[in-house]
């Protein structure tokens, strides 16, 4: 048992720790053969620090604290904004027994409601033993916030008492997710109303709600009722009633009381379905013409002020994709989807679960969409909004997607085949014509086979055919245009199409 018997003591014991290396922290306690290379180095270390005995592993929390244990990474990303590394996994969904719970009595209001959240810097550029934990809150959620985790709940409860629970996606839910967990993703596990074996889970809270949390209480300045920072006074016993908020938000504590945040979020669009742009513009004040124009119309429409929804407390925390698509004038998807450029040797080398395009797809997507009456520049008057749902991948069709990864890892691993005809450079990777949901293309203009800013490396040597001896063309089949994956437009019409055939 810890000598750390309440909330106050924990978080205490834990501000404690703050400026400490992993190896001070090894070396205090008489270890000096820890291994920096293990997965549970950095969380044994916070641990330790605790004292929470080595037999009781199993039972990451102070029990008779009430306190669950996690130390988390955040990175520092190039503009000097802190994220979250990724999301927070807490415990493995036991779906026979969950099924029988109520979201009170479940396994994740059981151990995960009260949490000692301790930030470390995932920093590669050091020796992992010199890294350092740099803040600790005492974290319950905020009572907004646990409205949406108990409506995120019930969806993952329900599709487990559907038998279901094979599939389910964090696509489906906001803040709270059901990740897959184990060895890997093909562990599996029973459920208790089918017969199909499920992929094993998590709870876990998304990578955005943590980047919003470090943002606003661990590194910002913001408060709560449910989050403790500073440390106990002597005596102390409550944590200080003073909320504040900056940030804009879309819904209410007492509205998600009653309607999901995705219920909200859509009646709040939807009623301007029909409109064109002319007369959403003129209806908000919004006279730009650029490209953020529809975003600023979305935001409008959801009662902001800020020029972007993204910029929403809900939409930050649930890490929502608000993606505008464009429909032209017989009803087909203008263009495919695309996703963020990828690097080669990182599609070489990981496995689909562990990629960014996986974390990408298994998001959850809103989806605004509006439709050109005269595909050629048309006029405000020639644009109307159709309307927005929400959608998420299903796991049968995030399936094939992973074939596709599969396929192009495979063909980076083998040499990409590179041949020259005419202006043009084609290669082997899988095209929108393969009619496989996602393929493989440049996403700027300006594709480059030599090293430059829209190349990049292949860990494999590309194989010529028909290369003439010029200077834009590498020898050396080293470098190639830069690549995404995308997602392709007769898919996404698909998706979509119970909104523009109304």
């Amino acid at each position: 048992m810890s000598k750390y018997k309440t909330k106050e003591e924990v978080h205490n014991r834990a501000k404690d720790i703050i400026g400490k290396s992993m190896i001070e922290i090894y070396e205090e306690n008489g270890i000096y053969d820890a291994k920096p290379k293990s997965k549970n180095y950095v969380g044994d270390a916070f641990e330790l620090w605790m004292d929470v005995p080595k037999n009781s592993r199993a039972e990451a929390d102070l029990a008779e604290a009430g306190v669950e244990l996690k130390a988390t990474p955040y990175k520092i990303l190039k503009n000097g904004q802190y994220s979250a590394k990724e999301r927070l996994v807490l415990n493995i969904i036991n779906y026979m027994e969950e099924a029988k719970q109520t979201f009170e009595t479940s396994s994740f209001s059981h151990k995960d409601t009260l949490m000692e959240l301790t930030y470390y810097q995932h920093n590669p550029n050091k020796p992992k033993e010199e890294w350092t934990f740099d803040e600790s809150i005492l974290f319950s959620f905020p009572k907004k916030d646990l409205e949406i985790i108990k409506q995120d709940w019930e969806v993952i409860h329900q599709a487990i008492l559907d038998g279901k629970a094979h599939e389910l996606s964090e696509g489906m839910t906001n803040y709270l997710g059901a990740c897959t967990k184990g060895a890997s993703a093909k562990s599996l596990r029973d459920q208790p109303f089918s017969k199909i074996k499920a992929k094993q889970r998590a709870y876990s809270l998304k990578a955005g709600y943590m980047t919003s949390i470090l943002r606003t209480y661990v590194f910002g300045n913001e408060t709560d009722p449910a989050i403790q920072k500073a440390k106990f006074d002597l005596g102390q016993t409550t944590i200080k009633e003073n909320p504040t908020a900056s940030i804009e938000s879309i819904a209410s504590t007492e509205e998600l009381a009653h309607n999901s945040l995705g219920d909200i979020i859509l009646a709040k669009l939807n009623q301007y379905k029909g409109k064109t742009l002319a007369e959403l513009k003129k209806q908000f004040n919004v006279t730009k013409n650029a490209k953020q124009v529809n975003a600023i119309l979305i935001a409008r429409m959801l009662g902001l002020k800020g020029d972007s929804a993204n910029e929403a407390e809900e939409i930050q925390k649930s890490d929502i994709q608000i993606k505008t698509i464009s429909v032209k004038s017989n009803g087909k998807i203008k263009e495919s989807m695309s996703f963020p450029a990828f690097k080669f040797k990182d599609v070489a080398t990981q496995k689909f679960a562990e990629s960014d395009f996986y974390d990408a797809l298994t998001k959850r997507f809103l989806f605004a969409v509006f439709k050109r009456l005269n595909d050629d520049k048309p006029s405000d008057d020639e644009q109307i909004f159709l309307g927005a749902k929400f959608w998420y991948m299903p796991a049968k069709d995030l399936d094939i997607v992973e074939g596709v990864y599969n396929d192009t890892a495979q063909t980076i691993r083998d040499g990409v085949r590179l041949e020259v005809k005419g202006n043009r450079v084609l290669n082997n990777f899988i095209p929108a014509s393969a009619k496989r949901i996602s393929h493989v293309r440049p996403h700027v203009r300006y594709a480059q086979y030599v090293k430059g800013p829209n190349s990049n490396g292949l860990p494999t040597p590309a194989t010529w055919i028909n290369r003439t001896d010029d200077e834009k063309y590498d020898p050396s089949g080293r470098y190639m245009a830069t690549q995404c994956f995308w997602l392709n437009a007769d898919y996404i019409g698909e998706q979509v199409q119970d909104i523009t055939e109304e």
